[in-house]
């Protein structure tokens, strides 16, 4: 039996491609509107705006900050951010947040880990406010004891630090802890690599082969009709 379970958010307990893909839809409407500038051209402006941030930092949680990605945007093509950088944040995590929509099973999984007095928490690669966001938004702010963040760290995923101040807040040690993530690299391997147990949500996609010692699962009611955490 696991002492503890920890998360990380996105593309494991919702879709974040799919709720990307309506916020850029509605900041492509936005800069249409009140940059006059159409969709493929401040498209190729904000990948590049990423790029650049991206490159310039390179790890922590202020290189997936928005409100960079959206005022060197807005650099690049030629605007006063100062006038529309924090109607253009408004609108992508808007927008973003109001779609979504929590995978099914992982709430009544997650609850039930409580009732049987498991502990939680969070590990991302993200700002940290904004995932505060997402989990109300999810309604699952009840549901998890801590939050680590790359914000928090100034390392991401799969550096050990992350999931080791995961360990520490929790209280548990690694053996007794499963984790859960979507990405091979950064969750799978990262959990493994400090002996944490690691389960890989792979949803409807196809994924490598991989050395790594870890459960596969596509759907979180696999999980909760499995007995590797009720008996």
């Amino acid at each position: 039996m696991f002492k503890g379970v920890i998360f990380d958010i996105d593309g494991t307990l919702y879709s974040y491609m799919a709720n990307d893909k309506v916020a850029l839809k509605s900041l492509c409407r936005f800069a249409e509107k009140n940059l006059a500038v159409d969709e493929k051209k401040f498209l190729k402006a904000y990948f590049e705006a990423r790029r650049i941030v991206k490159e310039r930092l390179t790890d922590g949680g202020s290189r997936h900050s928005r409100v960079l990605f959206f005022q060197t945007t807005l650099e690049l093509l030629g605007k006063n951010s100062f006038l529309y950088m924090g109607e253009m944040y408004d609108c992508y995590w808007d927008n973003f947040l109001n779609g979504m929509q929590a995978f099914d099973g992982a709430a009544e999984f997650i609850h039930k880990l409580r009732a049987n007095g498991v502990k939680t928490a969070l590990c991302t690669d993200m700002t940290t406010q904004i995932q505060y966001r997402k989990i109300n938004r999810l309604g699952f702010s009840k549901f998890f004891d801590f939050m680590v963040s790359s914000e928090e760290t100034g390392r991401e995923k799969p550096s050990p630090v992350m999931f080791e101040l995961a360990l520490k807040k929790m209280k548990v040690n690694a053996n007794e802890t499963a984790y859960f993530g979507d990405s091979l690299d950064r969750d799978i391997e990262g959990a493994a690599n400090v002996g944490i147990t690691p389960f890989w949500y792979i949803g409807e996609r196809d994924v490598e082969e991989t050395e790594v010692d870890c459960v596969k699962f596509r759907s979180y009611s696999e999980i909760i009709n499995s007995d590797f955490f009720f008996n």
